[in-house]
């Protein structure tokens, strides 16, 4: 019993070490910097999440791709290669912010998204106008 109670005994000593000191006798440096910079992650992350957020301007080039790849596969080619291998232009982009779009990650991260987005809808517009030809192909051969 003698044990225990001095085990415990040491183990409360050993923790108000660990107390905190009043708050008069401590200083608190709250920014050692005038003025701080995002980290390039962070603006790579947020110019990710705006691009999906915000741009929503590559209606026009997945519209044409669709009409043209529903008149013919091997024509709707043409226009998704071409659309898809284009940066969208910055007009187009509807970025939230001008200021962080004047940063470099920031605006390298939401352009790549944007290029990426537009892309994918370009190629999934002319993948339906392929499925919707081979789907009037397979009516009209039964």
């Amino acid at each position: 019993m003698k044990i225990i109670l001095s085990f415990t005994l040491m183990i409360v000593l050993s923790l108000s070490g660990l107390a905190q000191t009043p708050a008069d006798s401590m200083a608190i440096v709250q920014s050692p910097q005038l003025y701080t910079l995002k980290q390039p992650e962070d603006l790579n992350i947020k110019g990710q999440i705006d691009a999906a957020r915000h741009y929503k301007r590559y209606k026009g080039a997945a519209t044409g791709t669709l009409l043209t790849s529903l008149l013919s596969p091997v024509i709707g080619l043409i226009p998704a290669i071409i659309c898809s291998a284009t940066n969208p232009k910055i007009e187009n982009l509807g970025y939230p912010s001008e200021e962080l779009f004047k940063q470099a990650a920031y605006y390298k991260a939401y352009t790549k998204k944007a290029k990426r987005i537009k892309q994918r809808k370009v190629w999934s517009n002319w993948g339906i106008g392929l499925g919707v030809n081979l789907v009037v192909i397979l009516v009209l051969a039964n």
